[in-house]
């Protein structure tokens, strides 16, 4: 196998290490604006969301809204419910996740339209493992370039800790995804 070939596997195996492990325990508290999100640019691989809420329609309750910017020739191919569970033991286990196309989010959460969303969840420890973007989506199968925009909310007094895994790929066709495929071809006939 030429140096180059050898070059090249690694720089397309390599994109797996970009990813991101967000934790709010650790990390702080994603933006409570609708209007101006924590924004994430998310690159090829699993990144990972953990958030921490509750009470989210007391003004002293806590929302959680972030965005991902997915770049030229990358997609959101799945994203899954790691993690769904009250910490403390009580019933709240519920958490409501929408997503809506952009950089903000024009849903006002004290009078609720899903007409602009995209599509939404209600997660629950039953959907742990469960890939959710079909439902988020509205039916899509991936999320290709641009911003999407997240709302996680739980209306419960107890909080309420969930996980989301988002898997970035080459978007197929994209000159990534056919390198990469081509690599391994190439490989795979020495």
């Amino acid at each position: 196998m030429s140096i180059r070939a050898i070059i090249a596997i690694a720089a397309c195996a390599g994109t797996a290490a970009a990813s991101i492990n967000y934790d709010e325990s650790i990390d702080g508290d994603l933006s409570n604006d609708r209007f101006s999100p924590t924004n994430f640019n998310l690159s090829t691989g699993v990144s990972n969301f953990t958030m921490d809420i509750v009470d989210s329609d007391n003004p002293t309750g806590d929302l959680d809204y972030f965005s991902v910017t997915i770049g030229a020739g990358l997609s959101i191919d799945s994203i899954v419910l790691t993690d769904s569970f009250n910490p403390a033991g009580g019933f709240d286990t519920i958490v409501f996740v929408g997503l809506e196309f952009g950089s903000q989010v024009s849903v006002d959460p004290a009078a609720p339209d899903p007409t602009p969303l995209a599509g939404f969840i209600l997660t629950n420890p039953t959907l742990v493992g469960t890939d959710v973007l079909d439902e988020l989506t509205d039916g899509g199968s991936s999320l290709g370039e641009g911003t999407y925009s997240f709302w996680v909310q739980q209306t419960g007094v107890d909080l309420t800790r969930i996980s989301l895994g988002f898997n970035v790929v080459p978007a197929p066709g994209s000159a990534a995804a056919l390198g990469c495929l081509g690599l391994l071809a190439m490989r795979r006939r020495r």
